[in-house]
């Protein structure tokens, strides 16, 4: 019965979730990657919250084939039980006819397995798409790195021309991924120094937090994380660049 059930599932709730996209057209800001998503995740929507933007992102780890229309939707799981699933499944309905919704999606993606971002992108078109990083942490799925690496290949090239892609300069593998892209391309680290990077020039421990100092456009700037660790300073200064790009409404790569 579960092997029936949820294939039906997967293919009524990515309907209703690109219905309700298509109403709505949120534009979609996608972060993906090995490590770090939640982070960069929630850090993005802190800034464009701060300045002003209507945003949403997953709740807990809704990134995959089923979790992600529920992210969409904005509606819970059933998580194991046939019980629980029957009042998602009339939310979900009931999702076409919200109101309010944001104007921008941050979207966490998981990728497991092979062609997972295929199928992820079947369901949302990504305005901005930020790799964190790619390390073998899900490599047991996959028969070598290249494999694993095509997954993000896609993701890139997928992401709308006339959007932006925000890379991760200190991995190679991250860095090299901006050959694949038809949108324009920037990268955060601490190796960048492009006029369009966020590059960290600083970490530095307080009792209460750190401050990391960012540089942009030949200008750095001082802020004060709450948090300890340089993951926190990665998720920064891709927030940073999110909402530059947002704020400036610039249309980055080809028409």
């Amino acid at each position: 019965m579960k092997s029936i059930f949820k294939p039906i599932l997967k293919y009524y709730l990515k309907l209703i979730a690109k219905l309700v996209l298509v109403i709505h057209r949120p534009k979609i800001i996608v972060v993906a990657g090995s490590v770090n998503k939640t982070f960069v995740r929630d850090e993005i929507k802190r800034v464009l919250k701060k300045a002003g933007k209507n945003v949403r992102t997953n709740p807990r780890n809704f990134n995959t084939d089923i979790g992600l229309p529920l992210a969409v939707l904005n509606i819970p799981s059933g998580y194991g039980s046939y019980r629980e699933w029957r009042p998602v499944i009339g939310k979900a309905f009931l999702a076409l006819f919200q109101k309010n919704f944001p104007d921008y999606l941050i979207l966490e993606l998981g990728v497991s397995r092979v062609s997972d971002m295929r199928y992820l992108l079947t369901i949302i078109k990504p305005e901005i798409s930020i790799i964190t990083d790619i390390t073998q942490r899900y490599l047991e799925s996959f028969s070598d790195m290249n494999k694993l690496v095509s997954e993000y290949v896609y993701l890139v090239q997928k992401t709308q021309k006339s959007g932006a892609v925000i890379l991760n300069h200190d991995n190679l593998r991250v860095k090299e991924l901006a050959e694949k892209s038809y949108a324009g391309v920037f990268y955060f680290g601490e190796t960048c120094e492009g006029e369009n990077d966020w590059q960290i020039k600083e970490i530095e421990k307080t009792k209460v937090g750190q401050e990391v100092k960012v540089k942009h456009a030949e200008k750095a700037e001082k802020f004060m994380l709450p948090r300890f660790g340089k993951h926190h300073a990665y998720a920064l200064a891709v927030a940073l660049a999110v909402e530059d790009i947002i704020s400036k409404n610039k249309k980055y790569g080809q028409d």
